[in-house]
């Protein structure tokens, strides 16, 4: 006979094995509660946003993925443009978003978002309050990249299709990546890097700049890309430099690139050095970079030591040099150091004209005199564009590629 003891535990067991089905069936019944179909969603590969000419509210643009043109091949496909592109005009980017439905049949989805097109109008006017909405999406990518519109209308730049990539915002993102990695002469920037310094004193924001090259109108036609030269082409161009949210101005060419060194997002470039009588008769191609920046303030005022390590390869001669001795690769490397302190000054002086600390030398004095940095933080601008900046570059050339001696040295 069971005592009672024997019947609790038994009632105890059957419970437990009643609440560990229970809660295997809600495992198995269970689904995402906001959950779409893909035949329900728009894809958004690229946005661009700006303020509308005259008014407060945006001019919003959306690309959206054409599915059957992207997977169509190049015969059976009907020549029609890989994307649409959808323009609305709205007080807030939500509304906007919201309000697109009105000519999109199906919903927009950002989750697959590459690249954010911001207007020179909205730059100018302050880009801030665009990063609120954002950061608070749960869809838009923080890692995707921004570029600034270059003198160009933003539904122009995102409307234009180009050649080797079917959708524009690869293109772009293509570009940017491939130029970064062997041309740096622009920084790819995410959205997450432009709000970390949005939120910070000691630096502000730069986005690389976009314009549209050329006398041609742009095509929205994939049958006009089977010539063989378009006359126009998207180009990355430029460093735009950020004031307390508002663009205050450019680096162009040789600053650019003095940028790309203090920043430390060098990564591989060529500079034409001189040879014999040609001002531009070598090139080199530097293939790394490392820079290393202290700021200190003293005395009221911020000094800034900036040392660059780099390693780079003779890649073409144009003269007679003979490469084979060694007090020409002394000569050359020096000739290199010059070249690269006259771009690296460039840079600062540009941004000190714009108040601009786009090297993020305020975090640097943030990090090295914390005390120091409370001091001047609120007024940190104008500290920067006073601040006295030493550089120093040391440059070895390692290699002279497959030949030592130059077809065009003399005997």
């Amino acid at each position: 006979m069971k005592t009672d003891s024997g019947r609790n535990a038994g009632r105890r067991w059957r419970s437990a094995l009643l609440s560990i089905a229970a809660l295997l069936f809600l495992l198995a019944v269970t689904g995402c509660w906001n959950s779409r179909e893909l035949n329900q969603l728009a894809i958004v590969t690229a946005m661009s946003v700006d303020k509308a000419e005259g008014s407060d509210q945006y001019d919003l643009a959306f690309q959206v993925v054409m599915p059957g043109e992207i997977m169509s091949s190049s015969k059976s496909g009907s020549g029609n443009a890989p994307f649409s592109v959808y323009t609305v005009r709205s007080k807030t980017l939500f509304e906007g978003i919201r309000k697109a439905s009105k000519q999109v049949p199906r919903q927009l989805f950002f989750s697959h978002i590459e690249v954010v097109i911001l207007g020179e109008r909205l730059a100018e006017s302050g880009i801030a309050e665009l990063f609120d909405f954002f950061e608070r999406s749960h869809e838009v990518r923080l890692t995707s990249m921004l570029l600034v519109a270059r003198g160009d209308p933003t539904d122009k730049l995102i409307s234009t299709i180009v050649p080797l990539a079917p959708l524009q915002s690869e293109a772009l993102m293509g570009a940017s990546e491939f130029s970064a990695r062997i041309w740096s002469g622009s920084p790819v920037i995410g959205i997450d890097d432009v709000i970390r310094k949005l939120i910070n004193p000691g630096a502000e924001p730069s986005i690389s700049g976009l314009r549209l090259v050329g006398d041609g109108m742009p095509t929205d036609n994939k049958q006009r890309l089977m010539q063989t030269r378009l006359p126009y082409h998207l180009e990355i161009s430029g460093v735009a430099a950020f004031r307390e949210g508002k663009l205050a101005g450019w680096l162009d060419n040789g600053q650019a690139r003095g940028y790309m060194f203090i920043a430390d997002r060098m990564r591989s470039t060529v500079m034409n050095l001189p040879c014999e009588d040609k001002p531009d008769g070598i090139a080199l191609e530097v293939v790394r970079s490392r820079t290393r920046t202290k700021v200190t303030f003293r005395e009221g005022r911020a000094k800034v030591e900036i040392a660059v390590n780099a390693v780079g390869n003779v890649a073409e001669v144009q003269c007679g040099v003979p490469l084979q001795k060694l007090e020409e690769i002394d000569k050359l490397e020096h000739e290199w150091s010059q070249a690269v302190k006259a771009d690296m000054m460039a840079a600062v002086k540009r941004a000190q004209t714009l108040r601009s600390d786009v090297f993020a030398f305020g975090e640097a004095l943030q990090r090295s005199q914390p005390k120091a940095w409370k001091s001047v933080a609120g007024r940190w601008g104008d500290v920067f564009a006073e601040a006295d900046v030493a550089i120093t570059f040391k440059g070895q050339i390692l290699r002279t590629g497959m030949r030592a001696k130059s077809l065009l040295e003399k005997s």
